[in-house]
């Protein structure tokens, strides 16, 4: 342990000692923590992948917006309460530019490659984090959780516990959390694959594809980890 104090260090050794009452080995203790950083490290790795896969679909969803035919939007009626409030009268709205056939063409072909591109995405991130836990907080089993929620459950059993999980923090993490924690770190590689196939071989023609037609490319698909 080092101390400074008005300009003067002192030095003094500091031996760290166990919890009398646990009945972990001092082996036990390394591989508890051992595992609990494995699962951290997992834990962070998903997380960016799935804010990865999130914000090249919130862009593709912008995409597939503008592709789409507009839909005609009526204005609410306002609240007459007195003489006056009437609404005032609004030139038409401008008709929507009518398209060539070619012009047609690349509209329909850009719109089902980014619905196709958003699909594939889709699919990938519900590995990591489920359908249901990215629209609300659901609580009733009605599918797999995915790697995400798997490892937060095991963090809890290997460490100090969360919800209803007590945790073994003075244990050594057993056989059966090891052997999920390889399984799961089996099916993160897996995604990670799945991924990348798609951000080399999906992605760069669909960006093309919006350049031709003036359209900005995907922003964040370059891996940089």
């Amino acid at each position: 342990m080092r101390l400074k104090v008005n300009g003067q260090s002192y030095v003094q050794p500091l031996t760290v000692l166990s919890d009398p009452r646990s009945p972990a080995s001092a082996a036990d203790i390394q591989l508890s923590v051992k595992t609990l950083l494995a699962i951290r490290d997992n834990i962070s790795h998903v997380s960016d992948s799935v804010n990865r896969m999130e914000w090249l679909r919130k862009q593709l969803e912008v995409i597939q917006a503008m592709l789409r035919p507009a839909k005609p939007t009526e204005k609410p009626e306002p609240v007459i309460v007195e003489e006056g409030d009437e609404r005032d009268s609004e030139p038409p709205a401008a008709p929507p530019r009518v398209l060539g056939d070619v012009e047609e063409q690349q509209r329909v072909a850009l719109l089902a490659a980014a619905e196709s591109l958003d699909k594939k995405l889709t699919t990938v991130e519900s590995r990591l984090v489920s359908q249901a836990l990215r629209d609300s907080d659901d609580k009733y089993f009605v599918e797999a959780y995915g790697a995400y929620l798997d490892l937060i459950w095991l963090n809890a059993e290997v460490g100090s516990g969360g919800g209803d999980v007590a945790g073994g923090a003075d244990f050594a993490p057993t056989e059966a959390q090891l052997d999920s924690l390889k399984t799961l770190e089996t099916e993160v590689s897996r995604v990670d694959s799945d991924l990348k196939e798609i951000l080399q071989h999906d992605l760069p023609p669909f960006d093309q594809a919006l350049e031709q037609a003036s359209l900005t490319p995907l922003v964040g698909a370059v891996d940089k980890r």
